[in-house]
């Protein structure tokens, strides 16, 4: 098989049929809990090889499960009820936790690369923020990476000369470069 051409990579992924979305979608479930794969290359990956809308579709709806159940995983094992008692210690509050300045803070860190999608989970959880705080802004969050990097991957892979492909990189590297500086702005101006 010719990996070198995409249209036989789609043909080959294609060749699981009904089975080939499901799995992807597994695979961001699982990314989302324990990023062993990075979610631009698979979200990239996904626009490749199913278009842009389905990747789209599978990449958000992948890696938002994936953040619930880390979540509801954290919080069913018990971890909340350990970390009380530090939370006591410590002049932690939760009911004292300001759910428009959570929201906000978890749909910034979806949205700029900067925070690891794990420790975003496990800190709402553990943090004591409620579920759908958690969840609707995970899925606002989440919205603009699963565009910016499906579309990305669909650019990249139909590219046919390597002035194009090296100018799709350096727009993306541009843009992550300008969004991190500008939430290291936000975030010395909030301090």
């Amino acid at each position: 098989m010719d990996f070198n051409n995409y249209q036989y990579v789609i043909a080959y992924v294609n060749q699981f049929g009904v089975f080939a979305p499901l799995i992807f979608f597994l695979l961001f479930v699982i990314q989302a809990m324990l990023p062993v794969f990075p979610y631009a290359i698979m979200a990239a990956a996904g626009g490749f090889l199913f278009g842009f809308q389905q990747g789209i579709v599978l990449s958000w709806s992948g890696a938002l499960t994936g953040a619930c159940l880390a979540y509801w995983i954290c919080r069913w094992f018990g971890i909340g009820s350990f970390l009380s008692k530090y939370y006591i210690r410590s002049g932690y509050d939760v009911y004292k936790l300001s759910p428009g300045v959570a929201f906000w803070t978890i749909v910034i860190a979806r949205i700029i690369p900067v925070v690891p999608t794990p420790l975003i989970n496990v800190g709402a959880a553990l943090g004591g923020i409620p579920f759908p705080t958690f969840f609707l802004s995970s899925a606002i969050g989440k919205i603009p990476t699963a565009v910016l990097y499906t579309s990305l991957g669909l650019a990249l892979f139909q590219a046919r000369d390597v002035k194009t492909i090296l100018f799709i990189i350096a727009a993306g590297i541009s843009i992550m470069l300008l969004a991190r500086y500008a939430a290291n702005r936000w975030l010395n101006r909030q301090r």
